[in-house]
């Protein structure tokens, strides 16, 4: 990918688009990019490069929140023209069958406010991925009777900020789309409150009371290291599913060239 100054490149070029909040939910995935590149658009940091030689991928790191999610999502779709957008990210289980360190697909996903849209997903459930419905909340649940409450009016399995506003651009312009979300925490589980910001937003307020937990007593700072591995691990987790449902992705979209050839 080249920066979006430089007039003379041909910037439609990502085959699959990654959207996250931070670097964090996608630093293993990112190491396998060759030819690695990236730049800032605004408040966006965009990375791109090449999956096994062919496949082209653009990451863009967005930040908290939905409008920016949504705006994030309609840039990619107007710049890079992908035909697959995924929404990947951690989230937090909202049912006792959904563990820390699994996967969630969504095949479906609801907000707090009476919307819903369903979600084309032919992968199937198996293992440690669950696929069914996510939902999104204004903001992220912070302790068990929140998880609990929104888990029950929901049913959903679990809950992130912002995969629906990707999921409506994506509808409206006719891109593929797939949520992912790496489950960091049960939901009998509450984090820690500056953990729980350095993992679902990692924005300057929550690194600024991370740094406060750290300067604290030991066993602040142990806890918080604890909360940081099971971030890692979830992180880990959806590298290696990433890494081969890109690949699939990529021989569709080889065989669809083929077709039209």
């Amino acid at each position: 990918m080249n920066a979006p100054q430089d007039a003379t490149v041909d910037r439609a070029s990502a085959d699959i688009a990654l959207v996250c909040t931070h670097k964090g939910e996608l630093r293993p995935f990112l190491r396998r990019l060759d030819r690695q590149r990236s730049y800032t658009e605004g408040s966006l940091t965009v990375r791109g490069g090449f999956l096994r030689e062919t496949i082209r991928i653009v990451v863009a790191e967005v930040g908290p929140g939905f409008a920016k999610h949504r705006a994030a999502a309609h840039w990619l779709v107007e710049t890079h023209k992908p035909a697959w957008m995924l929404s990947v990210g951690f989230s937090s289980a909202l049912t006792p069958q959904v563990q820390p360190g699994d996967l969630v697909l969504a095949s479906e996903i609801v907000d707090t406010h009476g919307n819903t849209m369903p979600v084309r997903c032919t992968l199937k459930p198996g293992g440690r991925i669950h696929v069914g419905r996510m939902v999104v909340a204004d903001n992220h649940p912070e302790d068990v009777p929140a998880k609990t409450q929104l888990g029950t009016t929901s049913q959903a399995l679990a809950v992130d900020t912002s995969s629906l506003a990707v999921a409506q651009i994506c509808y409206e312009r006719n891109v593929r789309f797939l949520a992912v979300r790496g489950i960091v925490d049960g939901v009998d589980e509450t984090a820690p409150a500056a953990s729980a910001g350095m993992i679902f937003k990692a924005d300057s307020r929550s690194a600024g009371a991370a740094l406060g937990g750290l300067l604290g007593r030991f066993s602040k700072a142990s806890e918080m290291n604890q909360w940081r591995q099971r971030a890692v691990a979830a992180a880990e987790h959806t590298d290696r599913f990433l890494a081969g449902v890109v690949e699939q992705i990529a021989e569709l979209l080889e065989r669809q060239r083929l077709d039209r050839s």
